[in-house]
């Protein structure tokens, strides 16, 4: 939370001493909308922050340029709309998107931010493994938004590579999972574990493959065509993946489009549902035409 609390405005981190422990423990998300009182995230509910003044854009500018090292431009050409942290805390960024050619290329006059709490909850994973018994089949953790995927995903890299030896491979596109700073990562992920930060995962999966001879490769949050065309190539060369994609259950996952081509083939049969509540349930996936 220091990394966190780092960013903000004296009078967001004086408010933010009025949280209990409790609340401390369970914060998910800060939001700031320019112009309304502040809100937190906690348990997945949102409510008031204890903080009597709406957010100014003086508060909005000063986190991003804390975030930023003092580069507004930077927050700015984020055509992708967020900043990580050092601790692997995230900033989600609104504003007027700008167009070129159909495409975001930029953000101008901020409006909302996000402020995201990156966990650490070693352990978390050893139940799952005891239930499953040494991995040998790629495991897809599945749930709605703020279910605990990438936390979970996080331990169950730790354990497989400490407790199994097992040579995993993380393409940690947003910088998320390991939270690394200058090469060295905040989170521990294992001591048989490399990290690829800030590659596309469709890019890194192949990089990764080609370079670090992998057993498992680990990603969070399929989302596009790309990152399924170099999971369904890169296991036909006998890697596992540990990944993570937003669904609410086995059935909108079945759903949707984009997942079919991977359940289809195959490559997931072992699907971690979240519930939402941090509870979860193991579900086992055969091919299907």
């Amino acid at each position: 939370m220091k990394q966190l609390q780092k960013v903000l405005p004296n009078t967001y981190q004086r408010a933010m001493s009025f949280l209990t422990p409790d609340e401390l423990a369970n914060l998910e998300e800060l939001r700031l909308r320019l112009g309304r009182q502040p809100t937190m995230v906690l348990n997945g509910e949102e409510q008031a922050f204890p903080l009597g003044q709406a957010v100014s854009k003086e508060d909005v500018e000063h986190i991003l340029q804390l975030a930023t090292d003092y580069s507004l431009y930077q927050a700015a050409t984020l055509k992708d709309g967020f900043l990580t942290l050092p601790g692997g805390h995230r900033i989600g960024i609104c504003g007027t998107a700008v167009l070129k050619d159909g495409s975001v290329t930029a953000l101008k006059h901020f409006s909302s931010l996000n402020l995201r709490v990156a966990r650490e909850r070693v352990g978390i994973a050893l139940p799952i493994l005891e239930k499953l018994g040494r991995l040998s089949s790629s495991i897809f953790i599945v749930g709605p938004p703020g279910a605990g995927k990438t936390t979970l995903l996080r331990d169950l890299i730790l354990q497989t590579s400490n407790r199994q030896k097992q040579r995993i491979s993380v393409v940690d596109e947003r910088g998320e999972l390991a939270a690394s700073v200058n090469g060295i990562m905040q989170f521990d992920l294992g001591m048989y574990t490399d990290i690829l930060t800030g590659s596309p995962k469709s890019i890194g999966i192949a990089m990764v493959l080609r370079t670090m001879n992998p057993q498992w490769i680990a990603i969070d949050e399929i989302t596009t065509p790309n990152d399924i065309q170099a999971i369904l190539q890169a296991s036909y060369c006998g890697v596992h993946f540990l990944a993570t994609a937003h669904a609410f259950n086995l059935e909108d996952l079945k759903s949707r489009p984009l997942y079919r081509a991977l359940l289809a083939a195959g490559i997931f049969q072992t699907i971690l549902v979240l519930d939402g509540t941090k509870h979860y349930t193991i579900e086992r996936m055969e091919p299907f035409d």
